[in-house]
């Protein structure tokens, strides 16, 4: 578990099944994310869970946010694709709940992420992606440190036109300056 005085990274339960699965079936949610386009089903998400556990190159938390009472799960970040003879990890982050924006929540999910990663788990490079009409991810993750490192021209279909790529990364030692 990791955690901040807003938020708290914490392993997926099985109660938390249910809204995960329902975010990546919002077209709200997944407008300009690579999830959305087809049905995404509870014994799907049952699956993945059950498969991250002994998954030692993926990694996947809840977002919860602290509040009065009980912590309210609102997100997911994930930390993928780690390769651990080159030290590098892309990172994913998903903020499903409407509480959960425009708070800064994202930037700070990712800030502790990056940390663990680069503390704890000795990685060197973090790599992030999304849609060019992702401006809340861009923001986010330009707020940590991560810089444009290159454009996919015209990779994705949305909204009837084609949208750019762009590839941002982080390298451990500028992230320690």
């Amino acid at each position: 578990m990791l955690e901040d005085n807003l938020i708290i990274l914490r392993e997926f339960q099985e109660h938390d099944l249910v809204k995960w699965t329902s975010w990546f079936n919002d077209q709200g949610i997944t407008q300009y994310m690579n999830k959305g386009v087809f049905p995404n089903t509870l014994a799907q998400q049952k699956d993945h869970l059950r498969n991250l556990t002994t998954d030692k190159n993926n990694i996947q938390l809840a977002i919860d946010l602290k509040g009065n009472k009980e912590p309210i799960f609102i997100g997911l970040i994930g930390l993928h694709n780690i390769d651990w003879v080159h030290g590098t990890g892309a990172i994913s982050i998903l903020i499903g709940e409407d509480e959960g924006r425009g708070k800064g929540i994202g930037k700070k999910a990712i800030q502790l992420l990056v940390h663990h990663a680069f503390r704890k788990m000795n990685l060197r490079k973090i790599n992030a992606g999304m849609w060019s009409k992702n401006i809340a991810s861009k923001k986010a993750f330009e707020a940590n440190g991560f810089q444009l490192e290159g454009v996919k021209k015209q990779e994705y279909f949305c909204d009837n036109e084609y949208l750019d790529s762009l590839e941002y990364g982080l390298l451990k030692k500028e992230w320690k300056k």
